[in-house]
């Protein structure tokens, strides 16, 4: 069921004029309407405008984006940055890219959208996945793609990444997207980027959006000096307007705030853990958030004492219906207290 508010979604949410408690979402650190993040960004809006309308290649740049790109590459741990004005249009220039060179691109189960465009090969499990990969290594001379959203929800990649590791590493190209990692898990959130290369594979590339955790209307590509730089020649990148500099300065003063949410999240996702009896219910990947179910009668349960939470069927509406409980830097301690206590009372 679908809830129109007027507001922008917070750590509660008015449904028929009624308070409910927000448990959905991707705001893991709650910063759209965190009062010092908005000044933050506010300041920078006096100072860069609403919105920057030119070419990156343009003769006139601004040095805020080298400046973001240096120190998010340097954060994440790769050797260099590409930022977009949406985590989408980043996934879409990387897989666009090998699909003009003529690299075999493979999704893996779960695959983002932006991802599972036109000329991928779609696969229905890990298997499959697996099998295509070992018979395209034998047949292609050109590396293999794999596609793949580091925190899927499934379990199956983050934080082990056990199903990778059954693949020919050495052979594949690793494009990854950690929009549900970047801000929220990793060394001071920094992501997965680390995790995936200390696997080894041929090359790697990781995008995100900045636009969950970190609250930037953004996207990132994150990868070594020569690819990053193949990408900023194409005519996708240089065609299209960047991410508003009022953000992307944003993300380089709120280094504090984040440091700060992401230690109140991690307080929350600890004493939610240790407040449900049986979190063995849910679906749940150690150090993430989230907490995933398939019971439509919790489900409406949840609703009717006021609980509102990801519950809708994604990617489309054939997809599959997604429960999904949602914890973000922005509820309170007595906040995580009323849902444990709902939900032992609910599922025993």
């Amino acid at each position: 069921m679908a809830y129109p508010i007027q507001n922008i979604p917070d750590r509660t949410v008015s449904i028929n004029g009624k308070p409910h408690l927000y448990f959905g979402g991707t705001a893991y650190l709650g910063l759209q309407n965190y009062t010092p993040f908005k000044e933050l960004y506010l300041n920078n809006v006096s100072k860069y405008g609403m919105h920057y309308g030119a070419s990156r290649k343009s003769n006139v740049s601004l040095d805020i984006y080298d400046k973001s790109e240096n120190f998010l590459a340097k954060w994440v741990g790769s050797e260099s940055c590409l930022t977009m004005s949406s985590g989408y249009l980043a996934a879409l220039l990387v897989v666009q890219i090998y699909l003009e060179k003529g690299h075999p691109v493979i999704a893996a189960p779960n695959a983002h959208a932006a991802l599972v465009t036109h000329g991928v090969i779609k696969t229905k499990g890990f298997e499959e996945l697996k099998e295509l990969i070992n018979n395209t290594v034998r047949e292609n001379l050109l590396s293999p793609v794999v596609v793949f959203d580091t925190i899927d929800f499934s379990g199956e990649h983050y934080p082990n990444f056990k199903r990778l590791k059954e693949l020919p590493l050495d052979k594949i190209i690793l494009v990854g997207d950690d929009s549900h990692g970047i801000g929220v898990v990793g060394h001071q959130g920094n992501g997965c980027f680390n995790t995936l290369k200390a696997l080894n594979p041929y090359k790697l590339l990781v995008c995100c959006s900045l636009g969950k955790a970190l609250g930037i209307q953004a996207g990132a590509i994150f990868g070594n000096n020569d690819d990053i730089k193949t990408l900023r020649s194409t005519s996708f990148f240089g065609g299209a307007s960047p991410a508003s500099p009022s953000f992307i300065a944003t993300l380089l003063d709120a280094q504090n705030i984040y440091l700060e949410r992401m230690d109140k999240l991690k307080d929350n996702y600890v004493h939610f853990k240790s407040q449900v009896r049986n979190v063995s219910f849910f679906m749940q990947m150690e150090g993430h958030p989230t907490f995933e179910f398939q019971d439509e009668k919790l489900a409406l349960e949840l609703i009717d004492n006021r609980f509102i939470f990801t519950n809708f069927h994604y990617p489309d509406d054939t997809g599959p219906l997604i429960s999904r409980i949602v914890l973000s830097a922005y509820h309170t301690t007595e906040d995580i207290e009323t849902l444990a206590q709902r939900v032992n009372a609910l599922i025993g």
